[in-house]
């Protein structure tokens, strides 16, 4: 069997923000507007040897902030991830290298911040997949998300480092209630914090036709589980996909950057 991953991201300001402070990594692109897709393949060498990172950042502290700190972040988890060959065991290894590249991105961005006082309090959510031959990992920091889609269902592979999670744990809150709250945007978790922690785990084993996205809180604020959902399901192409999510948000209001990445796995005979 040929397993192969087509994988579309885009990323754009939206039509209310004069500024995009979000950024996208694929591969080893970081990009600030526009898309960009790729088709890999699951016994690539490339795969096979570093792994591939799929992420999305959205900044938080302003136009200036948000956006320095979100390519910062990105560009440190970049170069540090894939200074790391990975080996036999690559997952345990690629687990280390995303916890040490992360740690990275932290630092980097506390220290632009430190040297620039106008970008004090500057940081970044993050949210991505790390593909592996036969296996991915997710990994999250804030409340941008991954998801899996399968068979009609759509599945939130993490939990959000945010005040309203944090109350519907304890009981506190519905999550229909998360929806009004003032606070539902306030964060407890992000790249550029001193209590700064990233979530890894191995996610569940992919079958064809499985989807995973992931996304900034452009997206998931703006639609419902369900609409993403209806929207995942239509199926086709990656960049299909993540330009129907962009166009919803957008059309529900958009009143945030927005960034979908969509990664739709399938497997087939190899041609004879």
């Amino acid at each position: 069997m040929t397993n192969v991953f087509d994988v579309f991201g885009r990323t754009e300001a939206g039509p209310v923000r004069a500024a995009n402070e979000d950024h996208i990594l694929l591969g080893r692109f970081v990009k600030n507007r526009g898309g960009m897709g790729l088709r890999i393949q699951d016994g690539d060498d490339f795969l096979a040897a570093f792994g591939l990172l799929l992420a999305v950042a959205d900044g938080v502290g302003g136009e200036a902030g948000g956006s320095t700190a979100s390519r910062a972040g990105l560009n440190a988890l970049e170069a540090r991830f894939y200074g790391v060959e990975k080996c036999e065991d690559a997952c345990a290894v690629a687990t280390r290298a995303l916890h040490d590249a992360a740690g990275e991105a932290n630092r980097s961005i506390l220290d632009l911040a430190a040297k620039r006082p106008e970008l004090t309090g500057m940081g970044a959510t993050l949210a991505g997949v790390c593909l592996l031959p036969g296996a991915y990992l997710v990994f999250h920091a804030g409340d941008s998300r991954v998801y899996r889609f399968r068979n009609g269902a759509l599945k939130q592979l993490t939990n959000d480092d945010s005040i309203v999670a944090l109350a519907v744990e304890a009981g506190r809150m519905s999550v229909s209630e998360t929806e009004q709250s003032p606070v539902r945007n306030t964060i407890t978790n992000s790249l550029g914090a001193g209590t700064f922690e990233l979530h890894v785990q191995q996610g569940p084993a992919l079958r064809s036709g499985d989807v995973l996205l992931i996304c900034s809180d452009g997206v998931h604020d703006m639609l419902t589980h369900e609409a993403i959902e209806s929207i995942v399901e239509r199926g086709g192409p990656s960049e299909k996909t993540v330009d129907a999510l962009l166009e919803a948000s957008i059309a529900s209001g958009g009143h945030d950057n927005i960034s979908a990445i969509v990664a739709r796995y399938t497997s087939a005979p190899p041609s004879a």
